[in-house]
């Protein structure tokens, strides 16, 4: 291990948001980085590869912009607020279809459509860091030093959470921690940890004509802007009809399921989350659905009991599945599985499991989620392979 200091050309963005920069010995990834810019680099290196840090700017990718947020490289929260949306749109897209290639050994990925809209205030929810001071803010990327939030608030945020954050913080006096808030469509705001502000136990949303409730710690898509396009994206990879009976894995509060009731004969969620399958109990029953069932179950375990499932939708965390649902998924041979993934790695190793085992990926969109961070969602359609 050493380090060395060098003029690098960034090559392309890799998973994790880093710029990849040819070494003679190796590789340099280097955050904050734009296809095209040449840096002068320091590079700690190990083995073939090492991860490096901009010193100097020789020369800006025509991609390079100037960054909306003061704290942009120091903050945690966002990655990629240094390019045009645009571009990062399609950084996105490579990254994707480079991590088929390389991790699931798919290269015809021709058609992906990206689904998305506003890159800024779009998101509906946060955690809030304090340090002993009493600053409000974030935590700086790989550290537990806070970030005091801008003068302006967080340009991520929904702007009813950065006015009710920055009226509140004249308020108040906080202690080392932190607190949560959230909004709903409407700008209601939910919270939780605000020293002598009652919490709320549950945040409400309203998707489509259904009404949710959610515990306030729990679970629920971020962007404001593409929940019912999300939505739709699944219900037309699924191409259902009234006579299936759809199993929704990693369910949570029920949004996936509920949406697609009225369309289907049956659907059976299964969670193990326990305040969700609560919530998804108690969305159903305000929304008046009656053909959806809710089961508490670890994934594997609850897809083990299934029976008569046409088609599955899965909706894991970022860790995707383990071999053992994979089987389980497989055992029951639906004809339709819609996989919906926040990570682009586990994703691709798992498609790779799914076609080993007689799956074909028909279809991908990326659903842009998270702009201005390396987060990747991503909506796939996967059927049984002709035999």
């Amino acid at each position: 291990m050493g380090d060395l200091r060098m003029v690098v050309e960034i090559e392309k963005i890799v998973h994790g948001g880093y710029g990849l920069a040819r070494l003679n010995s190796g590789v340099c990834f280097v955050p904050f980085t734009v296809p095209g810019d040449v840096l002068d680099v320091e590079c700690t290196t190990s083995g073939g590869g090492g991860v490096g840090w901009i010193k100097r700017i020789v020369r800006s990718s025509p991609h390079r912009k100037r960054a909306k947020c003061p704290v942009f490289t120091v903050c945690g929260g966002c990655d990629f607020q240094h390019m045009s949306y645009s571009y990062e749109l399609e950084v996105k897209r490579q990254i994707l279809v480079e991590d088929l290639a390389r991790i699931a050994g798919i290269s015809e990925t021709n058609g992906i459509e990206i689904i998305h809209n506003s890159d800024y205030g779009y998101r509906n929810h946060a955690q809030f860091k304090v340090d002993e001071e009493g600053k409000i803010g974030f935590y700086e990327k790989k550290s537990h030093q806070v970030v005091q939030l801008p003068e302006k608030g967080c340009r991520l945020l929904h702007e009813k959470i950065n006015r009710y954050i920055l009226k509140i913080r004249k308020e108040k006096v906080f202690q080392k921690g932190g607190f949560r808030v959230r909004s709903d469509a409407h700008g209601n705001i939910y919270k939780k940890g605000i020293p002598g502000v009652a919490d709320d136990r549950y945040c409400c949303h309203s998707i489509s004509g259904l009404n949710f409730r959610i515990n306030i710690d729990d679970f629920f898509q971020v962007n404001n802007f593409l929940i019912e396009r999300w939505l739709s994206r699944i219900k037309e990879y699924l191409e259902i009809d009234k006579y299936d009976r759809i199993a929704d894995v990693y369910c949570g509060s029920g949004a996936i399921s509920l949406f697609l009731a009225k369309y289907v004969k049956s659907i059976i969620g299964i969670e193990l989350n326990k305040n969700a399958v609560w919530s998804a109990r108690y969305n159903a029953e305000w929304n008046n659905i009656l053909n959806v069932t809710f089961v508490r179950s670890r994934a594997d375990v609850g897809v083990r009991s299934l029976t008569d499932i046409q088609k599955i939708i899965i909706d894991p965390s970022r860790s995707g599945l383990g071999n053992e649902l994979i089987e389980g998924i497989v055992r029951l041979q639906p004809r339709v599985i819609v996989y919906a993934s926040c990570d682009t790695a586990t994703f691709s190793r798992d498609i790779r499991e799914f076609s080993e085992n007689g799956y074909l990926l028909q279809k991908v969109s990326l659903v842009d989620m998270f702009p201005r961070t390396k987060h990747i969602e991503v909506v796939s359609r996967l059927i049984s392979s002709p035999t």
